[in-house]
């Protein structure tokens, strides 16, 4: 090993595993496991020799970031599929689209290697994407909220970053799958898995934090088996040597130079930092932008195109940190005086988000609003100069400047609270709410970036939107002569 584990379940030597058999469809994925990955496969593969299958029918990992944690959990999940015929895998984000990158990932790596001699021909349709094999068993992709609820016919299920999670929420996905994967027991004579992983999350990620906490009291379940890897308590986060000695991957992934680098990513976090590559709670209490319930008690259905009846709109537009994603939100003025807002696309980077919105602006005559100051500055300087073949702008705008951005969050929370604004109920855009943090300049705030645990760019879009609604331009009546 080079980093000792934190804390965790050890190997019985008195059991067989399957571990061995995880490696070998690892090197085939052309992803040969690390030293910490394969002590978690053995262990986690550990058969019972009272059955022949499974001894563990859940597994708790606790990783920082940058350490392999999703190559291992490809691997699992392609062994487990080739357990027998008609077999089902789960691979479970906090967002469709943190489920759907992880899935491309995995087929380009999966299509590339001998192993797509073993499968069919994936499905790609939104919501719907798979990967089957020849011998029937899938492998799909969900956001933890379409399985919530609902009863999910499951072999091998993995709910990853389950520090976004609160305990409430968590268990109700648990609700939803565990009843049915005691029957696939009985079904296939396969032990089926839950894997629970994740980095450490703050005080809010009460659903993570109670598991891993009763581990590391040792009031698991005997049929758990688990596993913790970050600095110790005792251990500064700021010391790069320590970060170099404790995490899983370091020397084997990356070097000290790179880890420099990641350091200088998070140099307005330090929190952050501790969680990401210590893997150390941040236990500060996150000054949540919106409350759970008045978010929950605002909800209200998607707006379909054919529903609009000639209603006002505004496209707001934000972008998340370094640029990695932008999201669109309208704003739809309703007869009522309420405005709706409804996120349409997070679409990755910004490189084609002038397509888009040239195309949603021709289609509903509607302006933008846009920041045009930091993460979004880039993107609004080339919204601002495209123009037709005649040299006139092709997109118009709801003027703001920084006072006004400043105003625009607690215009919308405000809005919320007085039932003047309401939310298209959206996944995705629950996410971000839940994970987005104030930051407080003077008696004012916005959204703060760096600060939250996930994507910010869908709630500022809503932000955005509803901003604009209520400050879009009135269009030009007939000249009036008195």
């Amino acid at each position: 090993m080079t980093a000792t584990p934190r804390g965790g379940t050890p190997r019985n030597p008195e059991r067989a595993t399957d571990g061995p058999i995880v490696a070998r469809f690892a090197q085939l994925l052309g992803t040969p496991l690390l030293p910490w990955q394969r002590l978690v496969a053995d262990v986690a593969g550990e058969i019972d020799p009272d059955t022949g299958t499974y001894y563990y029918d859940t597994v708790i990992l606790s990783t920082p970031r940058q350490c392999g944690k999703s190559t291992l959990v490809d691997a699992v999940d392609t062994r487990n599929a080739q357990w027998g015929p008609d077999r089902f895998i789960y691979y479970l984000a906090q967002t469709g689209k943190d489920a759907g990158d992880h899935f491309k990932k995995y087929l380009k790596t999966l299509q590339a290697s001998p192993l797509a001699a073993i499968t069919s021909r994936p499905y790609m349709a939104h919501g719907s994407e798979a990967q089957p094999f020849l011998n029937g068993s899938i492998i799909m992709p969900k956001s933890v909220t379409k399985v919530a609820g609902h009863g999910v016919q499951g072999d091998k299920i993995t709910l990853d970053e389950a520090f976004s999670l609160s305990e409430e929420t968590g268990n109700t996905i648990l609700d939803g799958f565990m009843p049915t994967m005691a029957t696939r027991l009985k079904a296939t004579g396969v032990q089926p898995q839950l894997w629970i992983t994740s980095t450490e999350g703050t005080a809010e990620s009460t659903f993570f934090n109670k598991r891993l906490d009763s581990c590391r009291a040792g009031e698991q379940s005997r049929r758990t088996c688990w596993f913790d890897f970050g600095l110790p308590a005792d251990a500064d986060p700021e010391d790069l040597d320590a970060i170099m000695r404790h995490h899983p991957a370091a020397g084997l992934l990356w070097d000290k130079s790179q880890l420099i680098d990641f350091r200088e990513q998070f140099r307005d976090n330090p929190a952050g930092w501790a969680r990401a590559f210590g893997n150390r709670r941040d236990e500060g209490i996150t000054d949540r932008v919106i409350d759970e319930a008045t978010w929950a008690a605002t909800a209200t259905a998607p707006v379909a195109p054919a529903d609009l009846d000639n209603r006002p709109v505004v496209f707001g537009v934000a972008v998340d940190v370094d640029s990695t994603y932008t999201s669109i939100s309208a704003g739809i003025s309703n007869p009522d005086g309420t405005v709706t807002t409804q996120l349409l696309k997070i679409l990755d980077g910004t490189g084609y988000a002038p397509t888009e919105l040239s195309r949603l602006c021709a289609a509903y005559g509607a302006p933008v609003v846009i920041d045009s100051r930091g993460t979004a500055a880039d993107l609004s300087d080339r919204l601002h100069h495209m123009t037709d073949h005649n040299g006139d702008p092709i997109i118009t705008f709801v003027d703001m400047d920084a006072a006004d951005y400043l105003t625009a969050g607690q215009s919308y929370v405000s809005g919320l609270v007085n039932g003047a604004i309401l939310h298209a109920a959206d996944p995705d855009l629950d996410a971000s709410a839940a994970n987005s943090a104030r930051k407080w300049a003077g008696d004012a705030w916005r959204v703060s970036r760096r600060g939250s645990t996930g994507l910010t760019s869908p709630l500022e879009s809503c932000m955005l939107a509803a901003w604009g609604a209520s400050h879009r331009p009135e269009e030009a009546g007939p000249l009036q002569i008195y």
